[in-house]
């Protein structure tokens, strides 16, 4: 019922029941599947309107339960129309290490593997988990934290420079890097 109404209310604001509709779903991952499907069914627009729902990341506690999210997901929407992303990728300094990286003529010609022997990233956080407690309870700082951000950090700084700017050819590149990763046990 609440999602009906809330497309009533999209209707009224846009005057229109075909408009675009970008859902942002920043809730714990166990309603993902419940509130995807009744958006979904609920909050549609009509053609020529069309709809998104990004997903912030975790994305499932491993890889199984992100496959199931997956395939539920894609029961009602097309992968076109589902964005997973993480929150940290959109802080200001993240997006601009890549400008850095690329566009700066003398940074661009030494900040690569030939002339770089190690990196030392260094995650500091003082405010603790005030509020999160529930949240590292289920997926743990190691899954946020490193499996998340600062492995996305590690590709950013040591990704290749890309084809273009497309999300595609950063996708790539970022890819690359983690494939050859050597985890020492």
């Amino acid at each position: 019922e609440d999602f009906k109404h809330l497309t009533n209310e999209a209707n009224q604001i846009s005057n229109q029941e075909s408009a675009h509709r970008l859902f942002y779903l920043a809730l714990p991952p166990s309603v993902y599947g419940s509130v995807s499907e009744l958006i979904s069914k609920h909050c549609r627009p009509k053609s020529p309107g069309w709809m998104r729902l990004i997903v912030e990341k975790p994305f499932g506690k491993d890889l199984e339960s992100s496959n199931k999210l997956s395939e539920h997901l894609n029961k009602f929407y097309t992968e076109e129309e589902i964005y997973r992303i993480d929150h940290y990728l959109g802080k200001e300094m993240v997006q601009n290490i890549i400008v850095l990286r690329f566009s700066n003529q003398i940074l661009s010609r030494v900040w690569n593997r030939d002339s770089i022997a190690a990196v030392n990233i260094i995650f500091k956080e003082d405010i603790g988990t005030q509020g999160r407690g529930g949240y590292f309870d289920e997926f743990g700082i190691i899954r946020d934290v490193i499996q998340n951000h600062l492995m996305q950090i590690l590709s950013i700084v040591a990704m290749e420079k890309p084809r273009s700017t497309k999300g595609e050819d950063i996708r790539d590149e970022k890819v690359k890097v983690l494939r050859i990763i050597n985890i020492n046990d």
